[in-house]
């Protein structure tokens, strides 16, 4: 029995993540991102737009009274479809992450814009198609990025970033971003059987589209069965 849709198992997400040195401001930023794709289902290029004013902390009704729940509000405008979505809830390790980057990004002197921006100056070359003729230039079917610090991130960058960052975890498959929102989405539906919250999450206008995430895991059926054997100590 497989998945309908391609996922990371929690070990390799984890492993991914820490390859990551988050004691630099590439690494903050980038561990930041990832986790917050991993742990939210969002799109990376709803991810690329998140703007600092996007997290904040709300009360929300409980019993009778109110609680303080931390939360992302995409903007209508930056998400697929243009569709209204409801605060997405944000766990404490994501929390965290986002505010080791947010420190960082404060401290290189970045002032608005996107959350997940540029934090160098230059030329960055996505792609190895070809080399230029002379130093310093890049070859036809490279594609090439100009840096300003607080410049949107290139979705690209993205890609290769989790590619590399997979392959150092020694993930011997092919991994990708949306393999991120995969992972969050099914995570959920595992945890909670509604299909109605995962596809508010995810922002689908239909459950069709979200049906791919309700798969039965094998480990549940076996579980089920009574099929799990305890390793001997």
């Amino acid at each position: 029995m497989t998945r309908e849709t391609a996922i990371l198992e929690q070990a390799e997400l984890e492993a991914l993540l820490e390859q990551i040195n988050t004691r630099t401001p590439t690494g903050a930023r980038n561990f930041a991102l990832l986790q917050l794709m991993a742990s939210t289902g969002i799109r990376c290029g709803e991810a690329l737009q998140v703007q600092a004013g996007d997290v904040r902390q709300e009360d929300w009704p409980k019993n009778g009274g109110t609680v303080k729940v931390w939360v992302l509000r995409l903007r209508r405008r930056t998400t697929k479809g243009k569709q209204d979505r409801q605060g997405i809830p944000l766990n404490p390790a994501t929390r965290q992450a986002l505010d080791s980057w947010q420190e960082k990004r404060a401290g290189l002197g970045i002032r608005g814009g996107p959350l997940f921006c540029t934090i160098s100056k230059g030329k960055r070359a996505h792609g190895t198609a070809g080399t230029g003729e002379k130093p310093g230039t890049f070859g036809a079917g490279t594609e090439v990025t100009d840096l300003q610090p607080g410049s949107p991130l290139n979705s690209r960058y993205v890609r290769e970033l989790v590619t590399r960052l997979a392959e150092k975890a020694g993930i011997e498959r092919r991994v990708h971003p949306h393999m991120l929102r995969h992972t969050a989405l099914t995570a959920l539906y595992d945890k909670t059987g509604d299909l109605r919250m995962v596809q508010d999450v995810a922002g689908h206008t239909t459950s069709r589209m979200t049906e791919r995430y309700t798969h039965v895991h094998p480990l549940a059926v076996a579980e089920a069965m009574g099929a799990i054997e305890e390793a001997a100590d």
